[in-house]
């Protein structure tokens, strides 16, 4: 349901985007990307989807809002002390963010640039004992992700993205962090809707 509504907003986004693109000066430029990100999790692969939706001004900044949620859920097994028994947390993740490109150089087919998103998400924690669900918590995270970036342009529509970063979040919790802290490695799709409509 979540990354139904996160669909939802991504694409309402969209529309309106596209409508300012068309009416807006050619200093203005909408930009729309598919962002995916491998990282890990307590050790643990994960992949994160990811749409971004904003505006390029010029060949100097690009900014907007995205949503990212995890597409493989992470379960971690471990020995209960107290209880005496093995337990295992499955951990699902998503959140929106508000993101800004610093263009450091850009050509006809390459772009490179620094970018920095900064989101609120809710992390669902399940707690399971011998397949028994005996807790299902969320707790609110703040997520700070930093990245160098390089684009390729394959056609007028349609280009390529790879980079890498980091992201660590801002809660101040010593628990929290050594599970999200973690190096991060891009891979994307880049559309250029402004080339169907400018045809």
């Amino acid at each position: 349901m979540i990354q139904l509504k996160s669909l939802f907003i991504v694409f309402l986004l969209f529309g309106c985007a596209v409508f300012y693109s068309q009416e807006a000066p050619k200093k203005w430029k909408f930009a729309f990307q598919l962002d995916n990100r491998f990282s890990s999790i307590r050790g643990k692969e994960i992949t994160v989807f990811g749409l971004k939706v904003g505006l390029q001004y010029k060949k100097l900044t690009r900014f907007g809002v995205g949503s990212s949620f995890i597409v493989n859920p992470v379960y971690i097994d471990y020995f209960n002390k107290k209880r005496n028994t093995e337990e295992t947390n499955k951990i699902s993740f998503w959140y929106f963010s508000v993101f800004n490109d610093w263009i450091l150089f850009k050509n006809n087919k390459w772009e490179g640039f620094v970018t920095e998103q900064i989101g609120f998400g809710r992390p669902n924690f399940t707690k399971e004992i011998n397949n028994d669900i005996v807790s299902d918590f969320n707790v609110n995270l703040y997520v700070n992700e930093i990245s160098g970036q390089v684009n390729y342009k394959l056609t007028k529509w349609i280009g390529l993205g790879a980079g890498v970063g980091y992201r660590s979040l801002l809660n101040k919790k010593s628990v929290l962090n050594t599970t999200f802290d973690a190096p991060i490695y891009i891979a994307k799709i880049i559309i250029y809707p402004e080339t169907f409509f400018n045809n």
